[in-house]
């Protein structure tokens, strides 16, 4: 089973996006095309596939494909045509088995492992329990599931309201939860949400990730590996939904960057290290074998010095 994940990056590309490329080089199973305006300087992995595309281009492209006025599209509306992603860009997703949407700030981990079971059994695959994960958001490549977004009720007057919708969110999660066959299981891959608690309960969370040679931990949640890592909270820019946390806010360029080549590095509120590489260790999969068990003592403890070990 093979993957098209579609993203639309329109400006300058972050620092940090050199750690995104790293941990996609490890996955097979899928495939990233990226549509961009801005040149990126760093190499990319086989499987990033970059498209030059302009803000022009994707109006031109709401009109051609979705017969609605796309010339007032500004890139803060980009996340509600995400849903209508699989028409827009319906000739780069062709011949893939699933097709989806993502963002950048998104350090992935062994998704292959995580995903063996998965494909080819669920139409939808959606990795938060309550809104569709559109960070990496997963959907059989079928016209049905590409025009999902029809379903919405009256999806054309919010998709040219010059506002931003919240359709990908709000709006779409009950299409989607509405379909047979879809997947919805929360993998604590998002933390710092102020109205979700972590896999042990409570409000702590990791303070330091590491990947290596794929495999992605945290230093919280030892024994387990997990799928993949949105570091929202820690990139800058508040959103009301997320509880505060040390950012990357007035961090140099250079305490964001991991060399192209690393084998591992990692990532917390002073920014990311490149670091040598480990050999693998066998560990649970977080959110899909058995949670793991925080003892009293260990969660007092945590709560005492603060967040995560």
């Amino acid at each position: 089973m093979k993957v098209g994940v579609v993203i639309v990056w329109f400006g300058p590309f972050p620092p940090w996006i050199s750690a995104f490329l790293v941990s996609c080089r490890h996955v097979k199973c899928v495939d990233w095309h990226i549509f961009h305006d801005h040149p990126l300087e760093i190499s990319t992995p086989n499987n990033v596939i970059l498209h030059k595309y302009t803000l022009a281009d994707f109006r031109a492209c709401v009109i051609d494909r979705l017969r609605l006025d796309g010339n007032f599209v500004e890139p803060y509306k980009l996340n509600d045509f995400k849903p209508a992603y699989g028409l827009l860009f319906e000739e780069y997703i062709a011949g893939y088995d699933y097709f989806g949407w993502g963002d950048i700030d998104v350090i992935f981990g062994r998704v292959d492992h995580f995903l063996k079971d998965l494909l080819g059994k669920w139409e939808v695959l959606s990795f938060s329990e309550f809104l569709p994960s559109n960070h990496f958001l997963l959907l059989r490549n079928t016209h049905r599931n590409r025009s999902l977004f029809q379903q919405i009720e009256n999806y054309r007057t919010l998709l040219q309201s010059p506002d931003h919708q919240a359709m990908d969110d709000v709006a779409f999660s009950s299409v989607l939860m509405s379909q047979p066959n879809v997947w919805f299981e929360e993998l604590h891959s998002t933390p710092h949400i102020h109205w979700r608690t972590w896999l042990d309960g409570t409000f702590n969370f990791p303070t330091r990730w590491t990947w290596n040679n794929g495999q992605l931990t945290n230093n919280l949640d030892i024994g387990y590996e997990f799928l993949y890592f949105h570091f929202m909270v820690w990139k800058g820019g508040y959103r009301d939904y997320y509880l505060p946390s040390p950012n990357w806010e007035g961090l140099p360029a250079s305490a964001l960057i991991v060399d192209p080549a690393a084998t591992a590095f990692t990532l917390s509120p002073d920014g990311l290290k490149t670091k040598a590489g480990d050999k693998l260790r066998p560990l649970l999969k977080a959110g899909l074998d058995a949670s793991p068990v925080y003892s009293l003592r260990r969660r007092l403890r945590i709560k005492r010095i603060g967040l995560g070990l």
